[in-house]
């Protein structure tokens, strides 16, 4: 220990005594010095362990010096041995004074330390036994040191000398030994050595023995030992065997339920956690059921500790327990426990192994007790909604989670504590259980709760709407049913007005035979071999006439002898479009599906009345009439001149015929020639045209032949020719001509052309 008194001074300041620490033929003047400097290093040590240490490690003779102060604990003189034992136990606790130990002596064999040290333990004054006990456990706890002493020849010896000093009447000396034998159990080979000795009776009764709960570092080791003894199953049998069953569990209780030092709670809960390891423990444990149950209830007043450590070994020593059958008989004994965790789970929040460890404690609690059953809400013949507790109270966890088995058969993991089973048979019986599953498994299954789904409904319409209307029939469509929601589907009534109209299996229907402008309730039901669902109704209004006329056409271009003529499609289209017509005059004119067309070949300055009809499956629907006047042509008297002929040319001047008429015919609908045809009667040699001679004739123009779309038919045109030589008699033949006579023909004045 460190001592603040300047005055003191180091003896190694005035007198450098390590130089004593070798051979020397002069045996007592060497005992004599070597007893001084030993008293000096002692001293030194005492008031300054550290600053001692660290001038002995700067000696050049380090080694040296440390050997031969080994050596002397061969010396019988009790002072030198036991002050040669206190040095060397205080250097190696030091960490490099431990290194600087195991290196000397592990290679070199001059010297049996670990065999002086073991016959020390025998020795008749206490300070040579506690300084040896010192050293051995100084030098076992670490791993090398272990090794080098459980390997060594005296190492039986050493534990049956250990042993006997664990009821010394010197607590000092029974607490070294108790740490001794706890850091030799670190190891398995040290368990094994312990279990398998010629001695292991009486070590074992020394053990217990030694627990003693009024010496709290004693118990503490011992416990640690005795939980490691019995950690393996040989262990439990060997210790059971040699020692009495209810005598080890009273002392047990004793260090749990009266000793306030936390190590000894610590390490007792840890021996009861090691005893639990096997079946065998556990049955142990429950022969002395009313120690156990005494045990059990000391535990849980341990959980309330402040204490870290405690809390978290005596949730260990339960959760041990807990994996086994039947365990929570004797864990739930007090009613308690479930709170207690509840407790601990708020308030040792911030310390993840006792949050960790409650909740496997609180899981294994509940593995081995099953959820209550599930709860029927509510049922219906397709699907039946269930709800049950929760796994926690109101803090449940992230990691918690339910399986819902149907019939045995999972189906569906949860967070909820509800759930909605769909797709049953109707009218089926069902069973349902629920199970609760963590991050450390899965409990037991609940109870199973039985339910029978209702007889099946039929379903109603889905989307019930109006594809289309006209004047007489309206076409309605609705969703397909899902089959596997009817199993006894057979097809779709329909009504009209209530009144039973057709039966279907298509999802839509046209109704015909209508009146016009008139509303209608239609309802439609699915019919099942059950019988018929409930009725979706829509109210559906036929067309009016009105709505189904088109517009009046419109006349964006007006010429002398053309009219281009447009027209709109009605709002609403009574049945199915066929095409449409242009009628001018009381004439068809125009048929097909284009909205506009282009009449040529019209008279001037004439009035035209047009019309436009819409002609579809349900009939021919009209526009209103309109009248047009095409415009005044001015120059009808006034010589005509070609654009390639000189101005000063004569025409050819043809008298019109009054009796002369015009008809538009053609080989198809756009193709019009117009036909000449002459009267019958006696008077037509008075009324033949005058033909004049003129040094060179004009040449005729071509005639504009109509767009109109007219019927296809042989087409006979008399062809007149007038004669150059005004001496011969006026010929007139008739020719057949099909498509060349346009050539042929002379231009007609205006007034000869007409439509019909």
């Amino acid at each position: 220990m460190e001592n603040d008194d300047d005055n003191h001074e180091f003896y190694f300041n005035h007198k450098n005594y390590f130089l004593r620490f070798k051979s020397n033929n002069e045996d007592d003047h060497i005992s004599k010095s070597i007893r001084h400097a030993l008293e000096y290093f002692v001293d030194d040590l005492k008031y300054d362990r550290n600053k001692t240490i660290d001038y002995f490690f700067n000696q050049p003779t380090m080694n040296n010096i440390f050997l031969f102060i080994t050596q002397l604990l061969l010396s019988d003189d009790n002072c030198i041995c036991v002050n040669s034992a206190y040095i060397i136990g205080s250097i190696i606790e030091i960490e490099n004074g431990l290194e600087l130990f195991l290196s000397i002596f592990t290679v070199n064999c001059t010297i049996d330390v670990i065999q002086r040290l073991c016959q020390l333990l025998t020795h008749s004054d206490f300070d040579c036994v506690l300084n040896a006990t010192g050293i051995l456990g100084t030098i076992c706890s670490s791993k090398e040191g272990r090794d080098f002493i459980l390997n060594h020849t005296s190492i039986n010896d050493i534990v049956s000398n250990i042993a006997m000093l664990l009821n010394s009447m010197n607590v000092w000396i029974a607490g070294n030994a108790a740490l001794v034998l706890a850091r030799v159990t670190i190891e398995g080979i040290g368990c094994h050595l312990i279990l398998t000795h010629n001695k292991h009776h009486e070590i074992l009764n020394q053990l217990l023995t030694a627990l003693d709960i009024n010496d709290a570092n004693r118990s503490t080791n011992l416990a640690f030992t005795i939980a490691r003894l019995i950690e393996e199953e040989d262990g439990k049998k060997i210790l059971i065997n040699n020692c009495e069953q209810n005598h080890f569990f009273e002392i047990l209780l004793k260090m749990l339920e009266i000793n306030p030092d936390k190590s000894i709670n610590k390490n007792a809960c840890y021996a009861l956690s090691c005893l639990c390891t096997s079946q065998y423990g556990y049955q142990l444990c429950i022969q002395s059921k009313i120690l156990f149950y005494q045990i059990l209830v000391a535990i849980e007043k341990i959980l309330l500790s402040y204490d870290h450590e405690t809390v978290w070994f005596a949730l260990m020593s339960l959760t041990s327990i807990a994996k086994y059958d039947g365990a929570n008989e004797y864990l739930c004994y007090s009613k308690n426990l479930l709170k207690i965790i509840k407790l601990l789970q708020e308030k040792w929040i911030d310390f993840k192994d006792i949050q960790d460890e409650s909740k496997l404690l609180w899981f294994m609690l509940h593995k081995h007790i099953k959820p209550n059953q599930p709860r029927i809400d509510s049922i219906r013949n397709t699907s039946v909604h269930i709800s049950w507790d929760s796994y926690m109270n109101s803090s449940n966890e992230q990691d918690i989670q339910y399986c819902i088995l149907l019939d045995d058969v999972p189906i569906k993991i949860t967070r909820k504590t509800n759930y909605l089973l769909n797709d049953l048979k109707s009218n089926a019986l069902y069973n349902v259980k629920i199970q609760y599953r963590t991050t450390h498994g899965e409990s037991m299954p609940s109870d199973a709760t039985i339910f029978q789904t209702d007889d099946e409904l039929i379903p109603s319409i889905i989307n019930l709407h109006v594809v289309r209307t006209a004047m007489t029939a309206v076409r309605i469509a609705w969703e397909s049913l899902d089959i596997s929601t009817c199993h006894s589907f057979k097809g779709y009534q329909t009504y009209i007005d209530d009144i039973e109209y057709e039966f279907t299996t298509q999802c839509g229907i046209t109704i015909g035979s209508l009146a016009i402008d008139t509303i209608y309730n239609i309802s439609v039901c699915i019919v099942t071999m059950k019988g018929k669902g409930p009725c979706s109704s829509i109210n559906v209004k036929t067309d009016s006439a009105g709505d189904c006329l088109p517009a009046p056409p419109t006349f964006p271009v007006i010429g002398r002898r053309e009219l281009h003529i447009k027209w709109q499609a009605p709002e609403v289209i009574s049945g199915r479009f066929s095409r449409y017509e242009l009628i001018c005059n009381g004439r068809c004119i125009y048929s097909g599906t284009e909205q506009e067309y282009h009449a040529t070949m019209l008279k001037s300055n004439t009035e035209y009345t047009i019309a436009v009809v819409l002609i579809t499956n349900d009939g021919r629907f009209r526009s209103r009439t309109v009248k047009t006047r095409t415009l005044k042509d001015e120059f009808h008297n006034s010589p005509r001149h070609s654009l390639y002929e000189p101005p000063t040319q004569s025409q050819l001047k043809l008298k019109r015929i009054d009796t002369f008429h015009v008809r538009k015919t053609s080989s198809n609908q756009n193709n019009q020639i117009p036909t000449t045809r002459f009267p019958k009667d006696s008077s037509y040699k008075q009324t033949l045209p005058v033909i004049f001679q003129n040094s060179k004739s004009r040449p005729s123009r071509n005639v504009h032949r109509s767009k109109t779309e007219l019927y296809s038919q042989q087409i006979t045109v008399p062809i007149i020719i007038p004669s150059l030589n005004i001496n011969r008699p006026l010929q007139i033949n008739h020719l057949t001509q099909s498509k060349s006579v346009e050539r042929l023909l002379p231009h007609l004045p205006r007034s000869l052309q007409r439509i019909s």
